[in-house]
């Protein structure tokens, strides 16, 4: 039996795991645990213990995004709250100072960044245009040659064991992003993490025949051209480096390490692979500029989800003045706290050809896998809809700075 501390809601006890903290074997019955014990998070009395109702049960027969959230809940307890707005709240589970603990959902330092990313978004407010000939939304592209069925991708995600408390296996939880995209007809993204082989990720888009987009941590030049060489053997989509990983707290070993790349080391990895290159964690318009030159195929405007960097800006701050310097030249994609259908519709309208979305994906792999993350992609394609349709849009080119105001007042 496992129970929750009603008081902390964050220590969880598992009867058959025991606690070593705390000094309780494996086994040890609650009402075997000693009256002395106290909760190690909160320090409550062991009354505090409830046992934990909402358990994954294959009995069920509808399953919806609020039933993989209550698992994702479980599952992540004392590391992600799955609060019914992920926004970097300083109250919430994921964020403030960890000290040098892993950071698990949240965000560096303080966590300011990744507040930041929800706070500059919500500056936007979306006009609502209802007098108009009715027309259904238009919301297909074409992305490096690949027709997608709505302009948003999932994010590169990665580490299990590190940020999502080990919950199921690495190459699971990238198999559940890939496929779920694909289901609801769009790209998924992995990333790569120093817990597991440094290829696993594009490997596992290999076996899912090629239909996926490896980002790689900027290590050096020499292993990550040798992960190029995997990648384009596997005929992926297109590669990615995760540029903004230089400030990763994980890849920190003598033989993991990352760093910053010049302009003629990313110019050097678009001429040694014959695949389309995105280099990802672009937050002005100068490294934009650079990207376009190096003949980099697209270019993503990311902060990391405010994990690398505190007390930086906010995607959507950035990303009007980005568009306005490379625009039509390459794609541009962004993330940053997107979360809704109408959260793509600003993205959009600030600039971006796609939006990609993070956390909530991670959550709905874990606790679902592609079925999860396929429902939590076509809530997003429902929601677009009507925000388009309620905005005037017929199809993405008219998501214009014009469909949106902006508050007068800082955040």
């Amino acid at each position: 039996m496992k129970y929750l501390c009603s008081n902390c809601k964050m220590f969880r006890y598992d009867e058959d795991k025991g606690d070593k903290e705390t000094g309780l074997l494996p086994g040890t019955k609650v009402e075997n645990i000693p009256h002395s014990w106290k909760c190690p998070v909160c320090g409550v009395s062991k009354s505090y213990l409830e046992p934990l109702h909402k358990k994954i049960s294959k009995e069920l027969s509808t399953k919806d995004l609020t039933y993989y959230r209550d698992i994702a809940r479980e599952m992540l307890t004392g590391l992600c709250g799955v609060y019914p707005v992920c926004d970097g709240d300083p109250d919430h589970t994921c964020t403030g100072q960890k000290y040098g603990a892993p950071i698990g959902l949240g965000g560096a330092g303080q966590a300011k960044t990744f507040e930041a990313n929800y706070k500059a978004l919500q500056q936007y407010r979306l006009k609502m245009r209802v007098i108009k000939t009715h027309h259904e939304p238009e919301m297909s592209l074409s992305f490096l040659g690949n027709d997608l069925s709505i302009p948003v991708m999932g994010a590169p995600l990665s580490g299990v064991k590190s940020s999502l408390k080990d919950a199921i296996p690495e190459d699971d939880f990238y198999w559940g992003l890939l496929k779920g995209a694909q289901s609801s007809g769009t790209l998924g993204m992995v990333g790569n993490t120093p817990s597991s082989p440094e290829d696993l990720g594009v490997k596992v888009i290999g076996k899912n025949l090629g239909w996926g987009i490896p980002f790689f941590k900027p290590q050096s030049q020499e292993r990550l051209i040798k992960l190029f060489e995997v990648a384009e053997k596997l005929d992926v989509i297109a590669t990615g480096v995760d540029l903004d990983g230089a400030g990763s707290t994980y890849w920190v070993t003598s033989d993991k390490s990352v760093y910053r790349k010049s302009e003629a080391e990313i110019q050097e990895l678009v001429d040694c692979t014959k695949k389309p290159v995105i280099f990802k964690g672009i937050m002005n318009s100068e490294d934009a500029l650079k990207v376009l030159d190096s003949g980099g195929s697209a270019c993503y405007v990311s902060n990391h989800g405010g994990r690398v960097l505190d007390s930086g800006q906010g995607v959507a701050e950035v990303l009007p003045d980005i568009s306005k310097e490379i625009s039509g030249k390459i794609p541009i994609l962004a993330d940053g706290a997107v979360r809704t259908g109408f959260d793509v519709l600003k993205v959009l309208a600030l600039g971006a050809d796609v939006a990609l979305i993070g956390r909530p994906l991670a959550r709905m792999s874990i606790a679902g896998g592609e079925k999860a993350v396929k429902m939590y992609f076509d809530y997003v394609k429902d929601d677009l809809r009507r925000a388009m349709i309620l905005t005037g849009c017929d199809s993405l080119p008219d998501a214009k700075m014009s469909i949106m105001d902006k508050l007068g007042h800082p955040y």
